[in-house]
């Protein structure tokens, strides 16, 4: 009986993917960053790459997701992109390639390379202009793999425009096989502002023509030359949250608890039977023990800050308190600073906060408890201060 392996190929659904064998050649890249590879190139192109993600389904922590996705980088087949976004640099993406950048040719060779000379010609350095694909079809395949950036805000960047150009077409319904030499020429002369508006109402372009139950969608190129997508307004933006969590001892937090205790403490409840018989047996006792009332039972929502604090919970609050975040200022646990604040809650009979545990600072109002007057003075009027 024959014990050596054979391959066998089942029948193929709609759920897989087409991995370049040179992927599992590059002996660059190790067993995990191979899978994470091509676990990436299973996903739709607007994917987020998350790093706790990556640690669950590879079964392994952060830092070797992390040194995984490194690796990508190291060896061509992931590219750190940070597009602009009205000017200013918006956030960071990352970018995967089904072969390394610079092409198959920089993988690794395992056959022994040719000794002729290399050629002494000085290289152009001309920036690189687009190749003439009049002829090229739209395919699945590719155009999964060539829009896989946004990087169309670097004008004149031949990669990019291509890139961005793919990015319009990609799950275009009825393109499949389509010439698209007249649309990339289109797309070519359009603006940067024109291609990046195109581009964000393509799919609203898209729900508008099936709402009205339209059969047949315009080619690219026709959507292009006649402009087709200033027939759809852009959305509005989207409001802000009316609420937002505080994260404990975070600023948004420490503002939110400041605020409460500034507002004052509730009314408190009458000392009970027992604690008035105490007080006429010591009345010294009275001011203690109406402190340690007031304490607990003043405020009442910064006690549920603090005890979902102790759990590492946060709290909703007024989003509007985002804004205020430059009136606190990070503290460090135990430091002087830290001590002199939990001295002045016990003199204000305010209720301390719980410990940080592993936490290295822990924010409060900006110059200590002298400016807390400053600080009392910008929040004022933010809110209704209700259940204190």
């Amino acid at each position: 009986m024959n014990e050596e392996a054979t391959i066998r190929r089942g029948v193929r659904n709609a759920r897989y993917s087409t991995i370049p064998n040179h992927v599992f050649e590059d002996t660059r890249l190790s067993m995990a960053a191979r899978w994470l590879l091509g676990y990436l190139l299973s996903k739709p192109d607007n994917w987020t790459v998350i790093v706790g993600d990556v640690a669950k389904k590879g079964g392994c922590g952060r830092d070797k997701a992390r040194t995984m996705i490194k690796e990508l980088v190291d060896c061509g087949y992931a590219e750190k992109d940070q597009a602009r976004e009205g000017g200013r640099f918006g956030a960071m993406s990352l970018v995967i390639y089904d072969e390394p950048t610079g092409g198959v040719a920089s993988l690794p060779q395992t056959e022994k390379p040719s000794t002729v000379n290399p050629s002494t010609v000085k290289p152009s350095t001309v920036n690189p202009t687009l190749v003439n694909t009049d002829d090229q079809v739209i395919t699945d395949d590719k155009v999964e793999r060539e829009c896989a950036s946004e990087d169309e805000g670097r004008e004149g960047n031949a990669k990019a425009l291509e890139r961005s150009f793919f990015r319009l077409v990609k799950g275009w319904p009825g393109s499949q096989g389509m010439p698209t030499g007249e649309a990339r020429k289109l797309w070519a002369d359009l603006t940067e502002e024109d291609r990046q508006t195109a581009q964000r109402r393509r799919d609203a372009w898209f729900n508008m023509l099936r709402s009205q139950s339209k059969k047949h969608f315009p080619a690219p190129s026709t959507y292009l030359k006649d402009r087709l997508w200033t027939d759809i307004p852009d959305e509005a933006p989207a409001a802000k949250p009316i609420s937002v969590e505080a994260r404990p001892f975070g600023p948004t937090w420490a503002i939110e608890r400041f605020r409460r205790l500034l507002a004052g403490p509730q009314d408190l409840p009458m000392f009970t039977f027992i604690e008035k018989q105490m007080i006429a047996a010591n009345p010294d006792r009275e001011a203690a023990m109406r402190r340690e009332k007031q304490i607990k039972l003043g405020w009442p929502f910064v006690n549920r800050m603090h005890e979902m604090a102790t759990q590492r919970q946060g709290v909703m609050v007024l989003s509007a308190l985002d804004d205020l975040k430059p009136l606190v200022e990070a503290v460090p646990v135990a430091s002087e600073l830290f001590d002199s604040w939990k001295t002045f809650h016990e003199s204000k009979g305010w209720p301390w906060i719980p410990d940080p545990g592993n936490q290295p600072v822990v924010y409060f109002p900006v110059g200590g408890p002298e400016r807390l007057k400053e600080f009392e003075q910008a929040i004022r009027g933010t809110g209704n201060d209700g259940d204190r």
